[in-house]
């Protein structure tokens, strides 16, 4: 039962520097007198502190997200490649190392993951500099642009795109829509019933998200005005995510997920992720992979997310809303 451990959250980089070498993998990154900057945490430094931990009466651990991220985001919630082991945390064999290291003391892991966002590499079309308002269908959804003309750019089957695994066509199709339904604040569904948008484009391109009260808004805005948004209910972005955290868990033996941002995926992305992150995870004897997310909202809106919650009742039921069982709880803010 995850919710009988006692967990420590920890963030990667600003934890124990185990091994100095990967902190200049990148220039003018690293400076441990500037809270804005990395600090050279790793997962060995990590893993020289496991038996402290473990002193500490902890059974799980909490890392912050380990996939290749944008310079200098020592955080490591802005994406680049969600196949590839940040080289600045360490390797894919440390990582390994680690969990093993955990499990003989047992301790379990969990990773922070990301689906809703990326980085910050596209800018909205008249929108370059400043706030991009949040637009629909024909009122006008925006043409993505690149924010640095001389980025780097990957060969892939779309053409030369930023991201190697999802990439951008500004393609408009007046006939395609959305589909839902989605759910506001309060727990409300809200169908889409107009046309128009992009929807051969992994992500969207739809502005800035400034209204958290408007269900399309939360789920389709760019999160902060920074964080390039998903396109999750496309089931060619589902399959992609779903093939990448599955060889996570397979090449790293964690057991659990804190899925960041939740309140801002599509249910039905849930809906699939889920059944089949824990139907891997099963086939690798893991029996009790953990899904639980962060929550920022009303428990209305939560139940929608766990199938549970709304109503005092369902405390410790699988009431599940709607079809498969998909997180299986969180932490409300």
């Amino acid at each position: 039962n995850w919710r009988s451990l006692v967990i420590y959250q920890l963030l990667t980089d600003r934890f124990v520097d185990g091994d100095p070498r990967n902190n200049e993998v990148h220039a003018d990154e690293f400076d441990v007198r500037d809270m804005t900057f990395r600090h050279g945490g790793d997962f060995a430094g990590l893993r020289q502190k496991l038996h402290y931990i473990k002193g500490l009466g902890c059974r799980a651990i909490w890392i912050s997200p380990i996939f290749l991220n944008g310079p200098n985001s020592y955080h490591q919630y802005a994406m680049h490649d969600f196949t590839l082991i940040d080289p600045r945390l360490g390797t894919l064999e440390e990582l390994r190392n680690l969990t093993t290291a955990a499990h003989e003391l047992g301790i379990y892991v969990v990773v922070d993951v990301v689906m809703n966002h990326m980085d910050n590499i596209f800018a909205f079309e008249g929108h370059e500099q400043g706030v991009a308002p949040f637009k629909m269908h024909d009122d006008q959804e925006y043409r993505l642009l690149l924010r640095e003309s001389s980025r780097r750019l990957f060969a892939t089957p779309a053409g030369p795109q930023p991201y190697m695994d999802f990439w951008y066509n500004n393609t408009w199709d007046p006939n395609a829509s959305y589909g839902g339904p989605v759910y506001g604040q309060w727990g409300e569904a809200a169908i889409d019933e107009g046309n128009g948008t992009y929807p051969s484009s992994d992500f969207h391109h739809n502005g800035d998200l400034i209204d958290y009260s408007d269900p399309w808004q939360i789920h389709m805005g760019k999160i902060y005005g920074m964080m390039d948004d998903l396109r999750l209910e496309s089931k060619r972005v589902q399959d992609k995510y779903i093939a990448m955290t599955k060889a996570l868990i397979s090449s790293t033996d964690i057991d659990g997920f804190r899925v960041d941002t939740p309140m801002q995926v599509p249910l039905d992305f849930f809906k699939r992720w889920c059944p089949a992150v824990r139907e891997h995870a099963r086939s690798l004897g893991k029996e009790r992979f953990g899904l639980f997310g962060e929550f920022f909202v009303k428990p209305e809106r939560f139940a929608t997310m766990t199938g549970r919650g709304r109503t005092p009742d369902m405390y410790a039921t699988d009431n599940f809303i709607d079809g498969p069982i998909t997180l299986q709880g969180g932490i409300d803010y």
